[in-house]
């Protein structure tokens, strides 16, 4: 097989192109690792070295620190037209620049090729490799936001409410859901995510100006940092240099990329599983309950209403192998100088087993001061608790 130039910059680009698809529709743009930006010892701008992804898929890689002297910055470009500076005390200049990160191509490593006869030589010079690194650049003013994609399960699940009357239809759906009981939540919350997703899906669609792409952009820059109101004094020799105290660039204005792994171990967590709520809206928990001969004793992790303190918010039964359970009255309820709850049994269980419960549903559950009940929030949510339950095996 005779292969030409075409046949190896395809047998290049097919695997790179592929991979660049999966990054930019999969993972989007943002930073993976690194590119801290700050001022360093000199009052120079530096950017530590990192790795990103662009919205055309590609990896921005910088493996050094690259620094930057912002009074000659501002010397070099003070007649550009497009930056705007404002004048301050002192014959300073006060400016707001955004950092950005942007894929460069180099390339390097010439060796002889084979020249074309008619020009008269044998031999010429080519490169052989291409050296991919980052162009660091300074934006004027401060960055702006992009849109993000998927409209719809930002609004179903409550991180945004764009106000286009378009998406009616999500907001009063996800209206619906928050109205069932909370068990009942979650596989409606995924039917909706699949019928959103769908739609979100088809709302994607690769650039088609200025030249029609594969990609969502395409050139494309990640924004590293905001470095507002920066201000640079004249010298005695001439230049410019950055007035101190310097600028903090906001580094919390860029985008990020979380690793899949952490992904999946934070949606373990309470806050998404919905076990948790704030801790206003937790109910008290008892940390533990003692049997004596005719009483149960038991703590809490914070201190119950009074008035719920009643034989109403209790039960109490033996088991025996001859009659199974047998319910057994509660004669008083009272909360002791250390904060323990005791519960007088009126009669001594004569069974083998003692069954406990303390009730946070119902329609007398134990409350907290806040009047929050015990275990809330329960299966109907913040306003239902989770009943407290405890066997005692009887010597």
């Amino acid at each position: 097989m005779l292969l030409g130039v075409d046949d190896l910059e395809t047998a290049q680009a097919y695997p790179r192109g592929k991979i660049r698809e999966g990054n930019a529709w999969l993972h989007h743009e943002g930073v993976v690792w690194g590119f801290n930006v700050s001022f360093n010892t000199r009052n120079e701008l530096a950017v530590d070295p990192g790795l990103a992804l662009d919205a055309a898929g590609r990896e921005l890689h910088l493996d050094r620190q690259a620094c930057l002297d912002l009074g000659q910055w501002y010397a070099a470009n003070k007649d550009d037209k497009s930056f705007t500076f404002t004048d301050v005390a002192g014959s300073g200049k006060e400016f707001s620049v955004h950092v950005i990160a942007k894929f460069k191509a180099c390339l390097t490593r010439p060796v002889p090729a084979i020249a074309d006869p008619c020009d008269g030589a044998g031999t010429d010079t080519a490169y052989s490799r291409v050296f991919e690194t980052v162009e660091l650049l300074l934006r004027p003013g401060l960055s702006q936001p992009k849109p993000p994609p998927y409209t719809r399960l930002r609004i179903l699940f409550d991180l945004e409410d764009d106000a286009d009357s378009k998406y009616d239809e999500v907001r009063a759906r996800r209206a619906s859901i928050q109205g069932l009981p909370a068990v009942q939540q979650p596989k409606a919350y995924l039917a909706a995510l699949r019928d959103y997703s769908a739609l979100d899906e088809i709302d994607l669609k690769p650039q088609q100006t200025p030249q029609v792409s594969i990609f969502p952009e395409d050139p494309t820059e990640v924004v590293l940092a905001d470095v507002d109101k920066i201000i640079v004094m004249p010298t005695a020799t001439g230049s410019w240099a950055v007035a101190t105290p310097v600028a903090v660039p906001d580094v919390k204005v860029r985008p990020s990329i979380i690793a899949s792994a952490t992904i999946q171990e934070l949606l373990c967590g309470p806050l998404f599983t919905g076990v948790a709520a704030a801790p206003a809206s937790l109910g008290p928990r008892v940390t533990g309950a003692t049997f004596a001969a005719q009483s149960v004793t038991f703590t809490t992790d914070r201190p119950l209403a009074a008035p719920t303190l009643n034989p109403q918010s209790f039960s109490v039964a033996d088991y025996s192998d001859t009659a199974g359970w047998n319910q057994i009255d509660i004669g008083a309820v009272a909360r002791q100088a250390d904060g323990s709850v005791v519960v007088q049994l009126t009669s001594a269980p004569s069974g083998r087993r003692v069954r406990f419960i303390a009730h946070g549903s119902g329609p007398t559950p134990l409350l907290g001061t806040d009047l929050v009940p015990l275990g809330a929030p329960g299966i109907s949510g913040a306003d239902d608790g989770i009943d407290f339950v405890k066997m005692f095996e009887r010597s």
